[in-house]
């Protein structure tokens, strides 16, 4: 007995609810992150001027714009090539599986695959150059500059105490 279709169609089966599931988890995380940004603005109207808790708030909503920044620059074009991809595996296993069959209708039903799988194929390569390139040249958030300069800067504009006892 034969189970190499039946393993084929098991793959296919499981990359397309990997691929639906990794999609759908990138689209919480960004629905996550915008409830965050929601919290951060009203923990910093109810710290008012307290210092210590505008502190913390600042902290926590750094960490939210940093991921937030990278969700919404890298990771559309990610779900972007994972879509590409399954749809290049689908039609990849669909143009095998119509080419031993007979007639003028699979014939065009076989090429048309080919191309649709081609097309997914350079898309995904596409995508993901997309995804790389912004990964690599879009400036990331940090303030780990601007914490080396407070330190640096707070000690120094602390004012003097100076005597004039002249």
């Amino acid at each position: 007995m034969d189970y190499w279709g039946v393993m084929v169609g098991l793959g296919l089966l499981a990359s397309a609810f990997a691929v639906a599931a990794f999609v759908r988890y990138r689209e919480r995380e960004a629905a996550t992150l915008q409830k965050q940004t929601v919290l951060a603005r009203e923990l910093r109207d109810l710290a008012g001027d307290d210092e210590v808790r505008l502190a913390a708030v600042d902290e926590f909503s750094l960490t939210i714009y940093q991921r937030l920044f990278y969700a919404s620059v890298v990771a559309p074009w990610i779900r972007s090539a994972a879509w590409a991809f399954l749809g290049a595996a689908l039609t990849a296993v669909g143009a095998l599986a119509v080419d031993s069959l007979d007639g003028v209708y699979p014939a065009v039903v076989h090429i048309v695959l080919i191309a649709a799988s081609a097309v997914f194929a350079l898309s995904t390569l596409v995508f993901a150059g997309i995804a790389l390139y912004h990964s690599a040249s879009t400036p990331r958030v940090s303030f780990q500059d601007s914490y080396a300069a407070d330190e640096t800067v707070t000690p120094a504009a602390a004012p003097e105490k100076t005597t004039s006892d002249d």
